[in-house]
């Protein structure tokens, strides 16, 4: 035993002799030019090769600055691969008689240029077909033609040399680092890059079957990588989508902002989470098999957290040949609500053509409302929405513009939150779908005592133009009541208004819009709204301040000394016509507690500007308060009738949310001029000294005539965000 432990020690010996005397003596510079020349043997292209140094443990050739070039048919300007660095793994006793066996490949940071061309080929289809690469042969970009170097010793004895015909073939391919840049020129793709690629192949021949191992990891917090691991080949080089593949795709904490940036699409802008699956793969004669699961973790829409996971389970085939997608299971889960999904898309066409199938037996709505309210589509954020919802909805054409069959059923829909006083209710909906209309049956929603009748038909909404016509009508609706109804849909401005009062509300919005917008949606609106409010809380203005300020009495014993961003309103009367979207009134009235504000004029409730000519009288005791005659815009931009009330007229312009109070130098002049100004008791008309309809024979109309919507002026009365409810929603 010990003789044999000495033995082995002396080989051992020998073999760490004969590898020093081979790294001593032996320069791998000598044979770069063998070295080169079989690699060009072997991959059939052009190969530069920089300096070479030797590493014994394991026995490699570190090469520096490699550059392969690609095939002429698809570039001849950009090397196929770049390397900074590339190490070489050799055979060992082969090494000892100075015979080169290449066994791996390491590439250290590459760069890889992939391209299809238009018949769908891709260039490193034709790596190792042997082509010449004879000295007429176009080099790598910045590479040298090879000078001649010291002749290889000869092969061997019993051992062949390497034929013309032989095939590339390689035990170990490891790309560490890599860029890999694709062109598609067959779908007209722009050149696209991507870093940090890693790839460990084995076994690699084209007539035999390869193991693939490629990965990539994102840069970010966590893991984030996404990993395909597989068997493929032989590959088929006529047309590589046949080449079989089976094999897995996992993705492992992969942040979707993250993702987004590396595969540099905007499909997921506004959207974040954390994703994470597996799928299993099966490729082969260009048919596509997969299945698994995906779960999006932590979601984000526009920046507001869904508060569940959303996971996929899915089943799926695909014909590489000629792009038709089939969807044999797609099982998608809000939370606790699931979403199943059947059918097909031909992408083959533009627009892809859908044949598909939606189903939900019975779901909560409450995860569907939250998904609606984040990508600002219904419902306002924090809303808290719970009822169950049926639909089975058949979607079929161009998928941008499908035609829809079925129906959707809405039971016990009921919204609330802290910003809604009132919660508000739908006991049912039902919406039926054909390919020439959507159409609602006549659904009642209620809050508090108040009810809005409701119903919809959408015609043609395929088309470029759709025809919408849809009612409101709500007799005697209670202030409160409406404000909540608007707060749980998000419709901006109302979050300003409180107070107490009622509404005849009768519109109706008829004919072609430009999209299912809510603008486009408020263009067609017409009706009418009859106002009768009290002790209403306005946020959005200080008309007290305004009005100090335009009459120059602001500081003034009394007055407003500074802006408290809010308006008590005793109470609101008027009647608002509303024409193609635009609301228009000659008779509204605010009363304050030191003044009564009258308006006339337009808003336009898809764009929210106004265009308002307000009147206000000061009352009499708050009008000697401030100073009467004596205060600083007296005879500029205020006057005083014979009641010894300040009047201040003003134009009120910007939008719901931003009002713009000015004086109204014009009315002035017009006052002074006919000596006609109106009371207290009339802001609008009958002033002092018996003369009546002054405002409407300032605006050239009579009473009654709401005045033409000016379209360049943006303008707002302060009680005039009551006109909110039926503005836009909020944006997020």
């Amino acid at each position: 035993m010990r003789k044999l432990g000495i033995a082995v020690g002396v080989v051992v010996v020998i073999l760490i002799l004969a590898v020093a005397a081979v790294a001593i003596f032996f320069n791998p510079n000598d044979y770069r030019g063998t070295i080169q020349s079989e690699l060009q043997k072997r991959l059939g292209r052009q190969v530069n090769l920089g300096q070479m140094h030797l590493g014994i443990f394991p026995p490699r050739f570190q090469v520096d600055n490699i550059a392969v070039s690609d095939d002429p048919k698809f570039n001849d300007t950009t090397s196929f691969v770049k390397a900074q660095e590339l190490d070489v793994s050799v055979k060992l006793l082969p090494l000892l008689h100075k015979d080169v066996q290449v066994s791996s490949l390491n590439l250290v940071q590459p760069k890889v240029e992939l391209i299809k061309n238009a018949q769908g080929e891709w260039n490193f289809s034709t790596i190792g077909s042997n082509q010449q690469t004879g000295p007429a042969g176009k080099l790598p970009q910045g590479a040298q033609r090879p000078q001649p170097q010291q002749k290889a010793p000869s092969t061997p004895s019993g051992q062949n040399k390497p034929s013309e015909s032989q095939q590339f073939s390689l035990g170990k391919l490891v790309v560490s680092d890599g860029q890999v840049a694709i062109t598609d020129q067959q779908a007209r793709k722009p050149r696209t890059v991507y870093n940090h690629i890693n790839v460990t192949l084995k076994d690699f021949s084209p007539d035999t079957p390869f193991t693939l191992d490629a990965s990539v990891q994102l840069p970010g917090k966590g893991t984030q990588e996404i990993r395909l691991q597989g068997k493929g080949g032989p590959l088929q080089q006529a047309n590589m989508a046949n080449t079989p593949f089976r094999g897995s795709l996992d993705l492992k904490s992969v942040n979707i902002g993250d993702l987004q940036k590396f595969l540099q699409s905007s499909a997921l802008t506004d959207t974040d989470g954390s994703l994470s699956g597996h799928t299993n793969i099966s490729s082969e004669s260009g048919k596509l098999a997969a299945n698994g699961q995906m779960t999006l973790d932590k979601p984000r829409i526009h920046g507001i957290d869904l508060g569940f996971p959303v996971v996929a389970n899915y089943d799926v085939n695909d014909d590489l040949v000629s792009d038709l997608l089939r969807i044999n299971k797609g099982n998608i889960k809000f939370g606790q609500t699931p979403i199943d999904i059947t059918g097909t898309m031909n992408s083959k066409p533009t627009p892809s053509q859908i044949d598909m199938n939606l189903r939900a037996n019975a779901v909560s709505i409450a995860e569907l409302a939250k998904l609606a309210a984040a990508a600002g589509k219904a419902f306002a954020p924090g809303t808290n929405v719970t009822g169950t919802l049926n639909a089975n909805i058949q979607a079929r054409g161009a998928s941008d513009k499908p035609q829809l069959t079925g129906t959707i059923n809405g039971r016990d829909i009921q919204a609330s939150g802290k910003d809604i006083a009132q919660p508000v209710t739908v006991k049912a909906v039902n919406l039926n779908l054909a390919p020439t209309q959507i159409q609602s049956d006549n659904f009642p929603i209620t809050s508090g005592g108040t009810t809005v009748n409701t119903q919809l038909t959408l015609r043609n909404y395929t088309s470029n133009s759709p025809l919408i016509d849809a009612t409101l009508k709500a007799p005697n609706a209670q202030l409160p009541a409406l404000l909540s109804m608007a707060k749980a849909y998000g419709v901006s401005g109302v979050d300003k208004l409180a107070g107490q009062g009622t509404l005849n509300l009768d519109l109706h919005a008829a004919g072609p819009v430009a999209s299912l917008s809510s603008d486009q949606i408020m263009r067609a609106l017409n009706g009418t709204l009859a106002l009768n409010f009290n002790n209403v809380k306005y946020s959005g203005v200080d008309i007290n301040h305004e009005l100090a300020s335009i009459g120059g009495f602001l500081g003034r014993a009394g007055s407003a000394q500074k802006d408290q961003g809010y308006t008590n309103i005793q109470k609101v009367t008027g009647n608002i016509l509303v024409k193609n979207g635009v609301a228009q009134t000659n008779n509204l009235q605010a009363l304050l507690d030191v003044a009564n504000v009258g308006a006339t004029g337009t808003a336009d409730l898809a764009t929210q500007r106004l265009n308002l000519d307000v009147t206000a009288v000061l009352n009499k005791a708050f009008s000697q308060q401030v100073g009467g005659s004596n205060i600083g815009g007296f005879m500029n931009t205020a006057l005083a009738n014979n009641q010894g009330e300040v009047v201040i007229p003003a134009m009120v312009t910007g939008t719901f949310q931003h009002p713009v109070f000015a004086p109204n130098v014009q009315k002035i002049a017009q006052m002074k001029m006919k000596g006609l100004l109106p009371t207290g008791a009339n802001p609008l008309g009958g002033a002092a000294g018996g003369a009546g309809g002054l405002i409407g024979g300032f605006l050239g109309q009579k009473q009654g005539n709401p005045q033409q919507p000016n379209a360049q002026q943006q303008q707002q009365n302060p009680v005039n965000q009551v006109l909110g409810i039926f503005g836009k929603k909020k944006k997020k």
